[in-house]
């Protein structure tokens, strides 16, 4: 457990600190356990953000006791963060070999396993912004003030930020792990667009993703 919790950390750290260096490391021997527990970490913070916001149990009538909530959460959440991980990593490594890449798939999950280190910062950043701000007053153009207009606009730039450096990851994944050039880089991000965009739409729709006023 410690050589897995040392392995995350570095991924972390690396990703946050030294993203060329981490990738390099990972093409050449890819931290596996650092990857699947790094991709863990997020699954556990969206399970226990959604149980104990009350978002797993149904509509209508009483929701189970928090314990039950609190599991139920953790499987869905555990099921939905690995299902949408191993998809997208699966999906940018059947392009890359398309494209001419000699990865392997082992390497290529650990490498977008790596990119969810952005994600973390970024859920996190979401969670502290719904305790800073109460999502009533901004979701109401009626209760809307310059502060809440201001607190949206430094949001939004923060997302932007790590949307950027999602990508950041991904040109790394393609390029250092994938060994594409430029123009295959291009290539695969064209192909790999829709796809992204696709599950953005879905989770705009299924109130996955709720950004203020957005």
């Amino acid at each position: 457990m410690r050589q897995v919790l040392r392995q995350v950390w570095a991924l972390f750290d690396g990703v946050a600190r030294r993203p060329l260096e981490t990738y390099e490391r990972i093409a050449v021997e890819p931290p596996v356990a650092g990857g699947f527990g790094l991709v863990g970490l997020l699954a556990a913070a969206v399970a226990v953000v959604c149980g104990a916001a009350g978002r797993v149990g149904g509509p209508g009538g009483p929701g189970p006791p928090a314990a039950s909530r609190l599991a139920l959460a953790l499987v869905w959440g555990t099921a939905g963060v690995f299902g949408v991980y191993l998809a997208a990593g699966t999906a940018v490594w059947l392009t890359a070999r398309a494209l001419g890449s000699r990865a392997t798939r082992t390497a290529v999950l650990t490498a977008w396993a790596a990119s969810y280190t952005p994600t973390l910062v970024w859920f996190a950043g979401l969670v502290l912004a719904h305790v800073m701000a109460r999502p009533s007053g901004l979701s109401d153009p009626a209760a809307l003030s310059p502060a809440p207009l201001v607190f949206q606009a430094v949001f939004l730039a923060f997302s932007l930020a790590v949307f950027l450096w999602k990508l950041l990851c991904l040109y790394l994944t393609l390029r250092v792990v994938g060994e594409l050039d430029f123009r295959r880089i291009v290539i695969a991000t064209v192909v790999l667009a829709p796809f992204a965009l696709g599950y953005w739409a879905l989770g705009v729709h299924l109130g996955w993703f709720k950004v203020p006023l957005l």
